[in-house]
């Protein structure tokens, strides 16, 4: 979390609102309690598909809220509404790469700041189906070792068509699409074993 920690106090800014695409009460409630400069958030707003069963709360004395809506199109949210827009691990499952190109445009409209961390398409284990490049596999091959086989933490999809489209809604970014799809960003790499794992991505937003 030390990259939200650095955003949070470039900003200069106290009573910031924050929006998490993607994230859960749970990864608050377990990362909150470690963040440095957590007595600079009022709230956090945590944007999902389905927030029906969430729940409200507070931590650490920062409020969360959850709020029903689509990475790719946040159009109950306006321009630059949020100090920092923060997503960790979510943009790979917003769809194909123009659904990726339209989840990174709102990440940067809604918000000054933002922070975005996603896996490493080419670092060997892929970590969903916990297969060494499965990411790299044609898709057919995927949807039919899923089909089969528990893969990680997926259980086997004996249906073919969801099997399919369970592996194609989860599509890796590697470092090449990441700075097209945010070319004015830092990106920083997190190394495993000497190999990139994944990517943490920081700017500013558009507004």
């Amino acid at each position: 979390m030390w990259y939200l920690d650095d955003m949070i106090e470039v900003s200069g800014k106290t009573n910031l609102l924050l929006a998490d695409l993607g994230g859960t009460l749970s990864f608050w409630k377990m990362n909150l309690p470690h963040l440095k400069h957590k007595d600079c958030l009022a709230r956090i707003d945590l944007f999902n598909l389905d927030a029906g069963s969430a729940q409200n709360g507070e931590i650490e004395g920062v409020l969360i809220r959850t709020r029903a809506g689509d990475m790719t199109n946040l159009k109950d949210v306006p321009d630059g509404q949020y100090d920092i827009a923060f997503s960790n691990s979510a943009i790979e499952h917003a769809g194909n790469l123009a659904q990726q190109h339209r989840a990174a445009g709102e990440i940067r409209r809604i918000a000054g700041r933002f922070v975005l961390q996603t896996p490493n398409r080419f670092f060997p284990l892929e970590p969903h189906f916990y297969v060494p490049f499965f990411a790299l596999l044609p898709l057919g091959l995927r949807a039919r070792l899923h089909q089969h086989f528990k893969l990680g933490w997926l259980a086997p999809e004996p249906d073919a068509l969801r099997a399919r489209i369970d592996c194609e809604q989860i599509r890796l970014l590697s470092g090449k699409e990441i700075r097209l799809l945010f070319p004015d960003a830092y990106v920083h790499r997190e190394f495993l074993m000497g190999l990139a794992k994944s990517f943490i991505v920081t700017g500013k937003g558009t507004v």
